[in-house]
């Protein structure tokens, strides 16, 4: 399997996104369940169920059907319970899973035992040699295939959003944090040739990041002092935003469900340990401390990962829970990365305004391309943030003073949102200005999501080389 999709994967580009996967999951995967048949075949005719259910047609076919609807059950559960397992160690990899079910499968087989002695040498071949492994030698063979693309891979492990890693760019000098198939974050590094320039920091890949800080800039009539704020951040990336909040000496608290994606943003992205963090999911955790009504004066929310938006974290009871965390005169910045041509960002949208009961702006990170002015709905997929008022009042900002830019020279380009990207709330004054994401509505739009990841992906694309996305 992992032989085979090795080599099937380098055509997913070329074959698209849909026939791609398609293609490579059948040659790599859904073929074994020929092979596992066979197996479990040759064993059921070994075994005299004739006493147990008798030797009729009916018979033969209800043990069939037993065995089907015991293998659909454990596929099942053991798919649920895998997303949970695989942070716990970087053994515990899709890869070394199929070798564990190859000797599984080689032990049930008929011949068992020089099929057996076979597999366990070729299984061992790949765990140690494979560039998807967690082998001795696996990290270096990776990298020679990398090192033609000038990327260096540091880092890697399944956990249980996905495959995270972190790569770095030799040439032009900068690291990325992934996840399966997007990027959650990265940053240019500081080198003694840009130090030349009058760097003076590392600077973040994405503007979206810096503009979350904003929340400090909104005016309010009760201004609080750094020193007495409390933040709230809920989905950490590499930590741009909450290491800023740290650097004005705020009190900050993180929320992240990938404990990887923290251990990484630590190590190699000098997330500071000022913070109080919980690696939970944040669905549960906002509803209970709803409850028990702390207050944050700024709560900044990006969680998006892995091509498309979890829809449950912008729900109208979500979003409510989350207003109910904010002080009186608190501010919250909310990251939606999505398509503004499809109806699902406008519902998305109109459920984030109406929860802080429309006293919201919304910005843009960059211009629309060309195509989505004049032709309309053509594809728009942007990063958004919205900025969200607890007290009724106009979304201002003042100027950022030098101490707000933390020594950085894009924050002095992207800390204050430009009112030229401002965009109005398309919901907001037509005739479904009422409606809302309930948490029953998400699997609604399970399309949507898909065609949001699909242009998604075709953005990542562009971003960086295939061999990248394909094999590491």
């Amino acid at each position: 399997m992992p032989v085979v999709a090795t080599g099937a994967v380098l055509l997913s580009e070329s074959l698209g996104l849909i026939v791609g996967p398609m293609i490579t999951g059948f040659l790599s995967c859904h073929t074994i369940v020929t092979v596992l048949s066979y197996a479990i075949a040759m064993n059921v005719e070994q075994i005299d169920l004739s006493k147990s259910v008798g030797t009729s047609d009916i018979a033969s076919v209800a043990v069939s059907a037993g065995s089907l609807g015991l293998f659909v059950l454990l596929e099942r559960k053991v798919g649920e319970l895998l997303p949970s397992v695989l942070g716990v160690s970087q053994h515990l990899n899709p890869l070394n899973l199929q070798v564990v079910s190859s000797l599984a499968l080689g032990a049930a087989m008929p011949q068992r035992q020089n099929l057996f002695y076979a597999t366990v040498v070729l299984a061992n071949l790949v765990a140690l040699v494979s560039p998807q492994g967690s082998g001795p030698y696996s990290l270096s063979v990776a990298n020679a295939g990398l090192g033609a693309q000038d990327w260096t891979l540091l880092a890697r492990q399944w956990s249980n959003t996905g495959y995270i890693s972190v790569l770095e760019n030799k040439e032009q000098r900068y690291r990325l944090l992934r996840c399966d198939h997007s990027l959650l974050g990265g940053e240019w590094q500081l080198t003694p040739e840009r130090r030349k320039q009058g760097w003076q920091v590392s600077e973040p890949i994405y503007a979206v990041f810096e503009m979350l800080e904003a929340v400090r800039l909104l005016q309010s009539e009760r201004p609080v002092s750094d020193k007495d704020a409390q933040a709230l951040v809920i989905g950490l990336g590499i930590g741009t935003a909450p290491k800023a909040l740290m650097s004005h000496g705020i009190n900050t608290t993180i929320i992240e469900l990938d404990p990887i994606v923290h251990r990484y943003a630590s190590t190699y992205f000098d997330l500071p340990q000022a913070h109080t963090a919980f690696l939970s999911n944040a669905i549960p955790w906002v509803q209970a401390q709803s409850k028990l009504a702390p207050k944050y004066d700024y709560i900044l929310h990006d969680v998006f990962t892995g091509g498309a938006e979890p829809l449950a974290l912008f729900t109208k009871s979500f979003l409510q829970n989350l207003r109910s965390l904010l002080s009186s005169n608190g501010i919250a910045a909310i990251n939606y990365a999505g398509d503004l041509s499809l109806p699902l960002t406008s519902l998305v949208l109109n459920t984030i305004d109406l929860a802080f009961d429309r006293q919201c702006s919304a910005f843009r990170d960059q211009a629309p391309p060309p195509s989505s002015q004049a032709d309309g709905p053509a594809e728009d997929f942007t990063n958004l943030v919205v900025f969200c008022r607890n007290a009724p009042g106009p979304i201002e900002f003042r100027q950022p003073r030098e101490a707000d830019l933390l020594r950085s020279q894009s924050r002095r380009q992207y800390l204050l949102p430009n009112p030229d990207l401002a965009i109005e709330f398309p919901l907001r004054s037509s005739s479904q200005s009422a409606e809302v994401l309930e948490d029953g509505d998400v699997g609604n739009w399970r399309a949507q999501q898909q065609e949001s990841a699909a242009r998604h992906w075709r953005i990542m694309r562009t971003v960086l080389p295939s061999r990248v996305w394909e094999l590491y």
